[in-house]
């Protein structure tokens, strides 16, 4: 049997997962992403203040875990993100390439120039995964760290 003649117009995904193919527009988290623009060491002051917002706003508006329909790829207890949840996730990883982006001796003299304060970031990092269901379609699902990530900045 192949698969080919079967679905002939399924075509694999075979970029990553991202905030963009799980949650639909419009949405508060696109809004203020789309504010920032790319990440650049220029912005981590502004990164850091709206991470730190939406960080608290997420331990206060956690999302949930609902029964999930397996025969479509869900996990059997399948977690669904807040808005604030997956804000203070994008912006984590924001921070987490900034950081890395650079040598500890070139973050150091970059903290200095941009005033950046030194702080320990922690946060729960949401990712995403998608199942392609022949004859359903392409379904996204969000799911959340066990463990915290931590930068140390």
């Amino acid at each position: 049997m192949n698969e080919k003649n079967i679905f002939p117009d399924y075509e694999p995904k075979l970029n990553p997962d991202t905030i963009n193919d799980y949650l639909r527009r419009p949405s508060k988290v696109y809004e203020i992403i789309g504010e920032l623009g790319e990440p650049h060491i220029s912005k981590l002051n502004k990164i850091l203040d709206l991470f730190n917002n939406y960080e608290k706003k997420a331990k206060n508006n956690a999302g949930r875990y609902e029964k999930g329909n397996v025969a479509i790829g869900a996990d059997l207890d399948q977690y669904y993100p807040s808005e604030d949840e997956l804000l203070a996730s994008e912006l984590g990883k924001m921070i987490l390439q900034l950081s890395e982006s650079y040598s500890k001796q070139q973050m150091k003299t970059l903290k200095l120039r941009y005033k950046i304060k030194p702080q320990q970031i922690r946060f729960f990092e949401i990712t995403f995964r998608h199942v392609d269901v022949m004859g359903s379609g392409r379904f996204f699902y969000a799911e959340k760290a066990n463990m915290e990530t931590i930068i140390e900045l």
